[in-house]
Order: structure tokens, then sequence, then C-alpha cells
């Protein structure tokens, strides 16, 4: 199994079924590609991120401050960083990260208001989802250990199974580059692995 319940697939038919992926198209690409339906079908790029620029514009405007202002914050000319809130450019995931830094946003929020379907199987589940995410993020860390404990037990035994091997093969694979990092630093220097010395030995007379 792989994680989080989906089995692990060999070929390309098996993988986009276990997904749930459908074939689509979407101005941005020349070819066709496979995408996950959203809750009111197939959202495109562009609409996605219209959404990410309406959420970012939403964020600024409540902390008051204008453009001009986070802009500078942000380290960028007023006339740049407008152009994300006016969905000219697009936002990179570093840019993303920075801005929720200055805003005190999760980027799983900026997501959540572009592409909701990530988080449930219907919009009041994933709007719940992400909220308990939220109220989590506020909470003591003690407290959060805690509920790790009570959640583990209330998580189905599979996706507990599937997690706990992704883990070990994830440990494994950073043993396997550990040991492999030892054995490099323990050969002889110029030398690869398994060649013998290209010099002849001869004798000579004492």
């Amino acid at each position: 199994m792989g994680t989080e319940g989906i089995p692990t697939v060999r070929n390309l038919s098996d993988y986009i079924k276990s997904r749930e992926l459908v074939e689509t198209t979407d101005p941005d690409f020349q070819r066709p590609l496979y995408r996950h339906e959203g809750f009111d079908g197939i959202v495109s790029f562009g609409e996605i991120d219209a959404k990410l620029s309406a959420f970012l514009q939403s964020q600024r405007l409540e902390t008051g401050l204008t453009q001009s202002d986070f802009a500078t914050l942000a380290g960028l000319a007023r006339v740049v960083y407008s152009r994300y809130e006016l969905n000219i450019s697009r936002l990179t995931v570093s840019r993303m990260i920075h801005l929720s830094e200055l805003l005190g946003f999760l980027p799983m929020q900026m997501i959540h208001a572009a592409a909701p379907h990530l988080y449930g199987k219907n919009p009041e589940e994933a709007d719940d989802r992400v909220e308990l995410f939220r109220l989590i993020h506020d909470l003591p860390h003690d407290t959060i250990r805690s509920l790790i404990g009570i959640v583990g037990q209330l998580t189905p035994k599979d996706v507990l199974e599937a997690r706990q091997e992704a883990q070990a093969e994830a440990e494994r694979q950073r043993l396997a580059r550990k040991a492999a990092r030892l054995s490099r630093k323990g050969r002889p220097p110029g030398r690869p692995p398994g060649r013998k010395s290209s010099k002849v030995e001869t004798q000579t007379d004492d």
C-alpha cells in the first residue's frame, strides 16, 4: 500500500484510476492533461489564479495596509505587487510563503480558497477540515501532542498501517543513504571501488 491508503500501482492507467483523475484541457496547456474534479467540475488554472489573487487582496485589506505599505514589506514596488492582486502575475510557492509570513494566514487557507476539493468530499467537509487545522494551529504544543494520541486511536487501521509503512520505508532509505556516504568516505582517494591499480609491480635485484 502507498501513503494515505492509496494502493501502489505499476502502470499509468491504474494510477489515474486510483487517483480518480480525468482527462481535460486547459487554455494554459497545449496538450491534454489530467485533473481531479472539484465540487463544480474542473476549475481552470486561470480561475484558480483569480481566486488566489482575491484571497490575497482580502487578507491585505483586513490588515488596513495600503498596497504601497504592504509592497514595502514584501520588498516590491507597488506596481509590481499590485499585479498579484490583479491576477496579472502568478504567485510562486515561495512568494505565497512570504506573503503568509507578512499577513499571518496559513498557506492551506489560501489553497482552500482556490481549491477546496483538496480538503474534503464536499464543501462543508472541506471547510471543517481547514477550520479544525486553524484551531489546532493555535494550541500549545503539549495539547497538540495529546491530540495526536487521541486522533491516532480514531484513525482507520489501514491508514495507520500505510503511514507506518511509508515512515519505515523513508527510514530505510535514510539509513541506506547514510551507509553509502560512510562507504564513500572509507574508499582510498582517486580509486573507484572494484578497480585495481594500473601500476605493475616489478621485482628488483638487491
